[in-house]
This record gives structure tokens, sequence and C-alpha cells, in this order.
């Protein structure tokens, strides 16, 4: 990969990072038609992004390893940031929003990716540093805060909740 692949790669996490935190911190109705699209979206770009990086690379243990780990870690953020969104009824529909304290959990996010990064390229199972795992890693963050949103949005004494 060259540097500006590097960089254009880490300008797309960036600009879907800074979408989401944007997002997240608004009020959204929670539709149910819709409600998977972005973590389907960032799966599928995952997946095409991925493909080139997995094409005729060893995928080691150390490189399963690293991203389960990411993944648990990935879902575990998402389901604390449903937990922490707040839901509201405004004008007859559900509406949700991570707020503040949802969203400074990217910064968990960003550390554990940057950690695993470094591992491991220093390891040499570069294709965990692709961006099409990041993004796969946000699908799955979205996913999970997906799952506990929609499961409060069910149980009416969690609407209101903050």
């Amino acid at each position: 990969m060259n540097l500006q692949n590097a960089v254009l790669e880490g300008l797309l996490v960036v600009l879907v990072l800074g979408w989401i935190v944007y997002r997240q911190t608004r009020w959204q109705v929670v539709d149910l038609a819709r409600v998977w699209r972005g973590p389907i979206i960032l799966a599928v770009i995952g997946v095409v992004e991925l493909r080139p990086a997995v094409t005729g690379a060893v995928v080691g243990g150390l490189a399963v390893g690293l991203l389960v780990l990411e993944a648990v870690l990935s879902v575990g953020v998402g389901v604390a940031m449903g937990t922490l969104s707040q839901i509201r009824r405004a004008d007859g529909k559900l509406e949700a929003r991570t707020g503040v304290a949802g969203s400074l959990l990217w910064f968990v996010m960003v550390a554990v990716r940057l950690g695993v990064d470094v591992w491991a390229s220093a390891s040499g199972a570069k294709i965990v540093a692709s961006v099409g795992v990041i993004l796969l890693m946000l699908a799955l963050n979205r996913a999970g805060r997906t799952l506990i949103l929609l499961q409060r949005t069910r149980e009416p004494h969690q609407v209101g909740a903050h």
C-alpha cells in the first residue's frame, strides 16, 4: 500500500466516524425499516475493501485472535452506547441519541484500534490493520448499539430513561 492510498483510507475512516459521532449527538427517529441500514452498509463496504487485502494473504492465529478480540470489544462498546442512549417520544415517534457520554466511548474504540494496529503491524498480521477490518468493526459496533436500542424501545419503562 502506498502513502496516498493509506492517507485516503485514513480519511475515509475519519469521515465515517465523524459522521457517526455527529449523528449520535442529534435526536434521530428510530425507524424500524431503516435501523439496520447503517451497520449493513458499513459491513458491505468493509467486505469489499477487505477482499484485496485477503487475496493471497496468510491469516495466522495471531491475526484471528486480534480480530476476535477487537470484534468482541466493538460489540461491547456498541452495547454500552445503546445502554447509554437517551430515548424519548416526540410527535408520536420514538427518537434516540447516544449523547455525549456514549459518544465519548469512541475514544475507547480509537484507542483499542490504534493498539491493535500497532500490535498487528509489529507482529506481521497486517491484514488486521486494513480499512476493511476497521469498517467491519464499526459495523459490529453499530449492530451492538442497534440491538440494545431496539430492545429498549420495545420496553415502555425504558422510553424517556436517560
